[in-house]
């Protein structure tokens, strides 16, 4: 079929099974210019689509038989290609929307414009093999390629996410949110020894168990391989002085506070306390068993008021599980003293407040070294605060509010090296989630977030550097509420911001920066989530298979 032919038709222009265009130039009018489109061979001929108005919406040309094995041998708008892409009806228009090139205003058909356009095979690395794409649900737009996510089914595990760059505007808060203060002192804290009339005790292997009933100084020495020292329930005004003392217990705490009681401990010299207990009898079928399971060598039990002081060293191996361990309401508070505290699990944890006001402290534990339920404080309102070096840890500082007020805190840690958060749940209605920072410096190496606040972060004074690893589920700053930067604190964060709209990458500099204007960060690497792994921060959404 050749020559030349305009065509004017309410539905399709030209239509056939097999049919043949050699040569010619056809300019057809109709809602559908050639049907079926798949069927026809084309050897040389010239098409026009055009529209009501008469203007050419289309134009192909020097087509071969290359949809039947479907290709397209064709550069479509490249180079020097007169083609005029416009919007309209047809196979041909919305071809050239699919392939999203913008053309030259020129409407003179170019025979070369179709050289070496593959069309796009749907079964590539690139996406899931169960995605459903159907070409007439898809909308694309030239230069911009959008897919309507209803009519995709992805299946996770093939997904592989390309970030690219990201931006995200990154701003403080005008004003920080409230500051709810933790336990600062106890009635323990007040209490002094009275050396002149205290009660001295020696314990060896053989006489290795003491219970304090009453009131008064207690000094406790010498050496056990299975003692314990318990302070009964509801007793006050106990000053307990550890002197010298290597303790180790295989069944319970080596120093028990029980319900209610009132304890001040005071270091002397070189004290070791050290659980042996079988890890085992926590879960024993056998309830007496497992109600005995104290799993710490210190032990403060719901309600008990206990203050930790002294110019002695204090190293505590928590062998069972905790190194130390604080029940429901109790107040533990850490002043002065020099600790070393190796843990099965927590370093100290407790079900309410741990406070350190001063002192040197360096734990490993392979769980949070230090959790507090409630509210887990350092340092002194003045700014002063002790030394804390973390040098193994999952979490390194947990509560469900942390305040730092002074002192210099290292935190080496697995995951998040401060977190704000509670897995049990348990103080939710009565606390906000938050992360507080008055003084002090921290400093952060990190597998996982930097700081991570289920809620508020407020950084109000001090210094914070954070290198954290940089990948797609972990940042340096993480928060779920609002982040306020005063002008006086001094962050040099290393690594990402993940804010509550999900954005975060790797802001060049975010030093002395309250308002923080909008960041450009680099790629990140490709990762995927075979693994169900965490995708946090920044969160790319699955490949478009690639148009070329």
């Amino acid at each position: 079929m050749g020559g030349n032919y305009a065509v004017k038709a309410d539905n399709s222009g030209i239509t056939g099974k097999d049919l043949v265009l050699n040569n010619g130039h056809f300019s057809i009018q109709a809602s559908e210019a050639i049907n079926p489109m798949n069927e026809f061979i084309n050897n040389g001929a010239v098409v026009e689509e055009v529209s009501r108005t008469g203007n050419i919406v289309s134009a192909l040309g020097n087509m071969n038989n290359a949809l039947r094995q479907q290709e397209m041998n064709a550069n479509y708008g490249v180079g020097n290609s007169n083609v005029q892409q416009n919007t309209g009806s047809g196979f041909l228009s919305m071809l050239g929307s699919f392939f999203g090139q913008n053309q030259p205003s020129n409407n003179t058909p170019n025979t070369q414009a179709y050289e070496n356009i593959q069309q796009p095979q749907m079964n590539t690395d690139q996406q899931s093999s169960d995605q459903n794409m159907p070409i007439e649900n898809q909308t694309m737009e030239p230069g911009n390629q959008t897919t309507q996510p209803g009519n995709q089914t992805m299946q996770p595990g093939n997904q592989t996410m390309q970030p690219g760059n990201q931006t995200s505007i990154l701003e403080s808060a005008d004003s920080p949110t409230e500051v709810v203060a933790g336990t600062m002192t106890n009635s323990a804290a007040s209490l002094e020894a009275d050396y002149d009339n205290a009660t001295y005790i020696t314990v060896t292997d053989d006489d290795s168990n003491v219970e304090i009933k009453s009131s008064g100084t207690y000094v406790v020495t010498g050496s056990s391989s299975d003692g314990n020292i318990t302070v009964k329930k509801g007793t006050s005004g106990v000053v307990l002085v550890l002197d010298d003392l290597d303790l180790t217990s295989t069944t319970g705490a080596t120093v028990s506070v029980n319900k209610e009681a009132e304890v001040k401990i005071i270091i002397s010299g070189t004290v070791t306390l050290t659980d042996n207990e079988n890890p085992d009898d926590e879960n024993s079928t056998d309830e007496a068993i497992a109600d005995a399971f104290d799993g710490a060598a210190l032990k403060a039990k719901a309600g008990s008021q206990v203050y930790v002081t002294g110019d002695g060293t204090l190293t505590i191996n928590g062998n069972a599980k905790n190194g130390i361990k604080g029940g429901d309401d109790s107040s533990i508070i850490f002043d002065g003293v020099t600790m070393n505290i190796t843990a099965a699990n927590d370093g100290v944890n407790s079900n309410y407040d741990v406070t350190l006001l001063s002192g040197n402290y360096t734990i490993s534990a392979q769980d949070d070294a230090i959790h507090a339920d409630h509210i887990l404080t350092v340092g002194n309102t003045d700014g002063t605060g002790p030394a804390i070096n973390i040098t193994e840890s999952n979490e390194g500082l947990e509560g469900t509010v942390v305040n730092i007020y002074g002192g210099d805190v290292q935190v080496t840690s697995s995951d998040d090296a401060v977190n704000a958060a509670n897995g049990d749940g348990v103080y939710e209605g009565e606390l906000d989630y938050s992360f507080n920072m008055m003084g002090g410096n921290l400093t952060i190496n990190s597998q996982g977030d930097g700081i991570d606040s289920n809620g508020n972060i407020n950084l109000l004074g001090g210094s914070a550097t954070i290198n954290s690893t940089f990948n797609g589920g972990e940042a340096g700053i993480d928060y779920d509420g609002q982040l306020y930067i005063s002008d006086d604190f001094d962050l040099n964060n290393n690594s990402s911001v993940a804010g509550p709209d999900g954005m975060g990458g790797t802001p060049d500099d975010m030093n002395d920066q309250p308002g923080l204007p909008e960041q450009q960060f680099a790629p990140e690497p490709a990762m995927n989530d075979d693994n169900n792994q965490k995708m946090g921060g920044q969160q790319p959404g699955p490949d478009i298979p690639s148009m070329r």
